[in-house]
């Protein structure tokens, strides 16, 4: 735990930005509007600075001035020098035989994902992603993709500029600069999944109880209700002879929020892989066996930031010849 605040502290850190990526689209819009209407950007703040070279601050009183002069100013400030640059980019249980081994390979597993579940959420909780207000003679380095750069002033942006460009970069220390509006939830791009609950095991004796589970996930939402993501799962509880009985499921998902109520969101999954499950007994023949796994369940969420949910996922799976059911409630960081 202390390498983990450790490592925490170096990463936030690096998540105090000054960069904002501007999206070609965004580029397209502000292009089409009268320069001087040019005050409201819709940003993503970035995690580390781009080498951009920077340039002077403008101020409030910068005046908007025309396409081609070079220095502009107000109220006796100096406003940038803007201008062509190209830079390249840079009694207990048993803990023996049966499942006692494969659970605490598990528990070390977990502890692991939580540790990258908190660091995961703290990056993109500094992060702020929404509109901001700006001057209209606010420096705008417009990135090619070939890691090459232009900086004009955000007046100077015509339609041929932002089409040519990949993204932009702002930065909020090179004129004024406020926050408006943080964005919705916006799940596109890569997405990690950790939760924790209860779910239900059938022991080689014929019982039915629930026991401690989780599940962790990475996936790739390519649009903001559809994502595929890679599942696996923990379950573990002790049978009556106090031998640890350890389930684990090894899927593939897809994953739908197609209904969004405000902050609410709701949806389901479908999943499809292999299932593995330990039991030890004196008594009875073990518990070992494996084959596949089916899984699928409804998912609600509520919005907390821009980039993280807080998710309750109720489902079932069919493994090992039976059905069971569980209830979990985690964190997602889109």
């Amino acid at each position: 735990m202390r390498l983990t605040a450790v490592l925490l502290a170096g990463l936030l850190v690096g998540c105090g930005s000054q960069s904002y990526e501007v999206s070609r689209s965004e580029l397209m819009r502000l292009a089409a509007l009268p320069p001087e209407q040019r005050t409201v950007v819709r940003v993503d703040q970035t995690i580390t600075d781009p080498a951009v070279q920077g340039v002077e601050r403008i101020t409030g009183d910068t005046i908007i001035v025309p396409r081609g002069e070079i220095e502009v100013g107000g109220g006796g400030s100096s406003g940038p020098r803007v201008g062509h640059a190209a830079h390249g980019g840079g009694g207990g249980p048993h803990f023996g035989g049966g499942g006692g081994d494969g659970k605490g390979l598990a528990i070390l597993i977990v502890v692991v994902a939580a540790c990258a579940l908190i660091i995961a959420t703290a990056i993109e909780a500094s992060r702020f992603d929404g509109t901001v207000q700006v001057h209209p003679m606010m420096p705008v380095h417009l990135m090619g993709s070939d890691g090459n750069y232009d900086t004009v002033p955000l007046a100077w942006l015509d339609p041929a500029m932002a089409a040519g460009a990949d993204h932009a970069i702002l930065r909020d220390d090179e004129g004024p600069w406020r926050p408006l509006d943080r964005a919705p939830l916006w799940r596109t791009g890569w997405n990690y999944n950790f939760f924790t609950g209860r779910s239900t095991m059938r022991s080689v004796w014929g019982d039915l109880a629930d026991g401690q589970a989780f599940t962790m996930q990475l996936g790739y939402w390519p649009t903001q209700q559809v994502g595929i993501v890679g599942s696996l799962y923990f379950g573990w509880r002790d049978n009556r002879e106090h031998y640890t009985m350890f389930d684990s499921r090894y899927t593939v998902e897809l994953q739908a929020m197609p209904v969004e109520l405000g902050i609410f969101h709701l949806g389901g999954y479908v999943g499809y892989g292999g299932a593995s499950r330990f039991e030890g007994s004196d008594v009875k023949p073990n518990g070992n066996d494996s084959g596949s796994a089916y899984t699928a369940g409804g998912m609600f969420q509520l919005a907390l930031h821009t980039r993280i949910a807080l998710t309750a996922r109720l489902g079932a799976a069919e493994a090992h010849g039976e059905h069971s059911t569980e209830a979990m409630l985690g964190l997602s960081v889109y």
